[in-house]
């Protein structure tokens, strides 16, 4: 029973932490101006930097759920004109949604975490011990994790992001003409990749930071 419960809680650890990576990198506008300049995606899309951070504010705002739509107008090519076409947008409104569940989850696996944390406490006497030697695990089952993905991501990366949105949408509203549909111009396949490396970054920083105070915990423990 114990030992599930610090299971579970090395689990829902790893799904907050990741969960929250994902929202700092993503709602993040000054890691899009950066890849747009890194990928030359004002001259791919026709618009400055100005119409380009607009555009990206806006549509950040409809992800985090507080616009309402992706009416949005700006100058393309030197005219004034609506971004975003109609698949655009439908595609957009299955990502809001996974924004949405991610949030929720995020949020419900911090709630469990303190209700885990209060019943560890009342139930096991050595709670720090097992707290302690959870965050070491966690992190070394996470490194492990993450090893594997940046080597299906260095090798096929194409591939594996296929795979996401197959596992993610029911439909093929995610598969954009490069050409006329300046959502896949403002973010390629190369932006996602450089976008999963910092979340993994920081993902990876944070545990590793909580499985290192659980090793300097658990070894101070056995010296006392």
């Amino acid at each position: 029973m114990k030992k599930a419960l610090y299971i579970l809680f090395g689990i829902l650890l790893s799904i907050g932490i990741l969960l929250t990576a994902v929202e700092i990198v993503v709602f993040n506008t000054n890691h899009y101006m950066t890849e747009y300049e890194k990928h030359g995606i004002t001259s791919v899309t026709g618009m400055d930097e100005e119409n380009l951070q607009h555009v990206t504010e806006e549509l950040l705002s409809y992800l985090k759920d507080t616009r309402d739509d992706l009416e949005i107008k700006a100058v393309v090519k030197g005219e004034v004109r609506e971004v975003f076409g109609e698949r655009e947008k439908l595609h957009m409104v299955d990502v809001k949604d996974l924004f949405i569940n991610g949030r929720w989850i995020r949020n419900i696996s911090i709630v469990l975490l303190g209700v885990l944390l209060i019943l560890l406490i009342k139930i096991d006497n050595l709670w720090k011990k097992g707290i302690a030697k959870t965050l070491m695990y966690s992190a070394m089952a996470n490194i492990d994790l993450l090893i594997i993905l940046f080597l299906l991501m260095y090798f096929d990366f194409t591939k594996y992001f296929d795979y996401f949105h197959y596992i993610f949408f029911d439909n093929d509203l995610w598969i954009l003409d490069p050409n006329k549909e300046i959502l896949i111009q403002m973010l390629p396949e190369r932006f996602f990749y450089n976008t999963a490396v910092k979340i993994a970054i920081i993902h990876i920083t944070a545990i590793v930071t909580l499985g290192v105070g659980g090793f300097w915990y658990d070894k101070k423990r056995k010296a006392l």
